[in-house]
């Protein structure tokens, strides 16, 4: 797993401080909580930041706008996990019964009138629950036993980072409300409580869960009910199973685990009820064996590969294993001396008022070019007319949840298409874009988000595309760099040159294809889309494209010849569910063609999954 991360600092812009603008003390002893109300509630989309210190709470942290309604969009932000603690105060009231817990941190869904039931709207649930943060913080809930630290809900954009949960409560990481993920839960340690990471939340979408580390849980480390699970570097130290699947309706993809046990009358992983399961690379030590099947003990202690039924082919001389494709971490960047960041408002960008749409772009092109490693853009929506060029000493942007709208003629021509943002050569190795919303209440037809036109790394981290009518997200030209994607939601992605893309809770979504990836080579580990699901991911040109954990919602009928993976002549493996509550799905689930000939994988032969069908690997190649 991943070390403790060093120090974050942020500027007035861009962060709320609790201690130097609300009075919060983080002594250990003051109790906190209408402090930390007051500026979460003040302070709705801006991140609320907690600098080195233990504050002390007594009651539920959460937000709700005047009329007592939840909202999305709650951001904690810590300093240093090791350094910055929520601690809930000892047997504080309201926290002594495990049968009834209650959380210390509480992320919720806004309601647009989708979910309007009373237990909705008591709960906070739905499917509106974006961009919920919390990073680089610990939640210590003490000595209560009805507690939980995070009960946390996400919808296409939010994440758990660089986080400590530790107690002795029921749940650390609950993730049980209804309409649960896509999220990431990355560089997480959970350590006590009943059950590390509980996930019950339905068979719609999926969690991506990477560096996580287990210890000494009662019950279990991560059980799951209905959900898609995309795991990657698992690592546990438990006497109870690590790892619960318990319907075959959930599906869990998990690759590269390290799993120690103190029990050897307990399998590592229990898969239970038909559940759906691929894994790889697991290695156990203390348990009875690593995996149990449907109450039959699997009698190996590492697992190089294993499906929890055969997987599929479209050709008899494929392998029976998927890609293993090499996996690298993005790039980790913040710059701790704040004169180093720009301000695009010092430069003369304006947020829109009162639908005055005062373009900005020249006032960002003069912060991108200032010679600051950091550009930060304050919580607003700003017009952008041209592309905005990503050279020099650049580093890193990031917004507050800030909103560009690109408003200029130039994103008119659908047959000459301009990006918002290109990304060409400069001092630094690797560029990161992040906390930016695009969007446009108007069409642009000859929009781009992103164009990588340089040999250097590119980063996008917690960013959704969702301008109508606009021609893709992204594309690249020859001879690119590494690509990293990470919590971001778009659709359009067009790889039309040979590329090295790894794509970490991935959500393409709209009507029309998803993903092309010509000649180069795309890991995702968790995936989600929906909508009109025809082509999701076309590899060709020799590619390959490896699939861990995608979660394919269908909400709207599906034309018989439509296809949702095309591998062409490339090497694609692929584990997934799909979901679709009375529409029509995709008939054809993969294409495969080698050489002249070309085989359908169709959905009567795949495996059931409630409202739905699973795929725990498929492999062309």
């Amino acid at each position: 797993m991943n070390s403790v991360t060093g120090d974050k600092f942020f500027p007035k812009a861009i962060a709320i401080n609790v201690k130097t603008q609300y009075g919060a003390k983080g002594d250990g002893i003051t109790d906190d909580t209408k402090a930390i109300r007051k500026a979460i509630r003040e302070n709705h989309r801006k991140p609320i930041y907690f600098p080195a210190g233990t504050y002390l709470v007594s009651d539920r942290l959460e937000y709700r706008n005047v009329n007592g309604k939840f909202e999305a969009f709650t951001w904690i932000q810590g300093q240093n996990r090791a350094t910055t603690t929520i601690r809930l105060k000892n047997n504080a009231p309201g926290y002594a019964d495990p049968a009834n817990p209650k959380a210390v941190i509480y992320a919720a869904s806004s309601n647009d009138g989708h979910y309007v039931s009373k237990e909705y709207l008591e709960r906070g649930e739905g499917n509106q629950a974006f961009a919920n943060y919390v990073e680089d913080i610990t939640i210590d809930t003490g000595n209560n036993r009805g507690a939980i630290a995070l009960d946390y809900l996400a919808s296409n954009l939010g994440a758990v980072r660089n986080v400590t949960l530790r107690g002795k409560g029921v749940v650390g990481l609950d993730m049980s409300r209804g309409l649960m993920g896509p999220a990431l839960i990355k560089n997480l340690l959970v350590k006590g409580f009943d059950y590390g990471i509980r996930v019950y939340s339905g068979a719609s979408y999926g969690v991506t869960l990477e560096h996580i580390t287990l210890d000494n849980q009662r019950k279990v480390g991560i059980e799951n009910q209905d959900n898609v699970l995309a795991i990657r570097d698992l690592s546990s130290t438990n006497s109870v199973p690590a790892v619960r699947n318990n319907s075959a309706v959930g599906l869990i993809a998990l690759v590269d685990g390290n799993l120690q046990g103190g029990n050897s009358s307990v399998s590592a992983i229990e898969n239970n009820n038909d559940g759906r399961l691929f894994v790889r690379n697991v290695r156990t030590s203390g348990y009875r064996s690593a995996i149990k099947q449907n109450g039959q003990v699997v009698k190996k202690m590492t697992v190089s590969e294993y499906t929890s039924s055969a997987p599929f082919t479209l050709f008899p001389n494929s392998p029976k294993t998927s890609l293993n494709l090499p996996v690298e971490e993005p790039p980790a960047y913040h710059d701790n001396n704040l004169s180093n960041w720009a301000n695009v408002e010092d430069f003369g960008a304006r947020k829109w008022a009162d639908n005055n749409k005062v373009d900005s772009t020249d006032a960002f092109q003069k912060a991108l070019d200032s010679g600051k490693s950091t550009v930060y853009i304050p919580l607003g929506t700003y017009s952008i007319q041209r592309t905005l060029h990503i050279r020099k000493n650049v580093r890193r942007i990031i917004g507050s949840n800030a909103t560009l709208a690109p408003t200029g003629e130039a994103f008119a021509n659908k047959d000459n298409p301009q990006p918002l943002f290109r990304i060409e050569n400069g001092a630094p190795q690797a560029v990161t874009i992040e906390h930016i919303w695009i969007n446009s209440n108007s069409p642009h037809p000859g929009f781009i988000g992103f164009e990588q036109a340089t040999s250097r790394t590119l980063f996008l981290k917690d960013i959704q595309c969702g301008t109508p009518s606009f021609k893709y997200t992204f594309r690249n030209t020859k001879g690119v760099g590494k690509l990293f994607i990470e919590d971001v939601s778009a659709i359009g992605w067009q790889f039309e040159h040979p590329q090295r893309v790894w794509a970490r809770q991935f959500d393409p979504e709209g009507s029309v294809r998803r993903v092309f990836n010509n000649g180069g080579a795309l890991w995702i580990l968790g995936f989600k889309t929906e909508g009109y699901l025809n082509t999701i991911i076309h590899t060709t040109g020799r590619g390959a494209t490896e699939l861990l954990g995608g979660a394919l919602y269908y909400n709207v009928n599906v034309s018989p010849t439509d296809v949702a993976f095309i591998n062409n002549n490339s090497r694609v493996s692929l584990s997934y569910g799909t979901v679709g509550f009375g529409v029509t799905q995709s008939k054809i689930h993969v294409r495969e063609t080698r050489g002249s000939k070309t085989r359908d994988l169709i959905q009567d032969k795949l495996l059931w999954r409630g409202e739905g069908r699973a795929v725990p690997l498929y492999v062309g190649r």
